[in-house]
């Protein structure tokens, strides 16, 4: 992630509304290009959207470079180039057959793939998001938040529930830390 430079509170919150200003903007670009984003992408929509998050997760992790395993310099003699591009280049399979065959370069792409794999992800659900914004915009739909419960309502409504509930799936597990006088006891304090 790149680091950013604000000169205040008030300058954040500033480049916050232009970044959330510019992701409905993406969204509406996505919608148009891409009708049925929400419910299923096209192969090729997929392609070009991997593609643009390789080049800013490239940007974000540079290429390191190892010698027998071990982190050095891009001079050392014999050093090998490590990049998501590299580490993304083996299929599957062949990244599997690392870990009998090679399990440093395993253990090194690894780490590689799963960095790739969470950010692919966020910033997928993050496009998605934007896709969602645009549409609410269009459609004028607000998020409507519930009034809030009084306290003793929270803990007979919610809290007890969840207590009773979590004190049955522990039970089921094996869980000797179960009291069931110490629940009951809760339950009649609640009610």
């Amino acid at each position: 992630m790149s680091d950013q430079n604000f000169a205040s509170i008030k300058d954040a919150s500033y480049q916050s509304c232009i970044s959330s200003e510019r992701g409905i903007a993406i969204g509406k670009y996505i919608l148009s290009v891409c009708p049925t984003f929400l419910e299923t992408i096209p192969a090729e929509i997929k392609a070009e959207i991997e593609a643009g998050q390789m080049l800013r997760f490239h940007e974000n992790h540079p290429a390191q470079y190892y010698k027998d395993g071990v982190p050095c310099e891009s001079t050392t003699k014999g050093a090998t180039k490590v990049d998501i591009n590299v580490v993304m280049s083996f299929s599957q399979q062949e990244f599997g057959r690392f870990k009998n065959e090679d399990p440093v370069k395993h253990g090194i792409h690894s780490s590689w793939r799963k960095s790739w794999s969470t950010y692919k992800s966020n910033r997928t659900k993050d496009l998605m998001k934007y896709v969602r914004d645009y549409q609410n915009s269009l459609n004028g739909v607000t998020r409507a938040r519930s009034a809030t419960k009084d306290f003793a309502v929270w803990l007979k409504d919610d809290l007890l529930p969840s207590i009773k509930a979590r004190a049955k799936t522990a039970k089921a597990r094996g869980d000797a830390t179960v009291d069931d006088a110490v629940v009951n006891a809760i339950a009649k304090a609640i009610k």
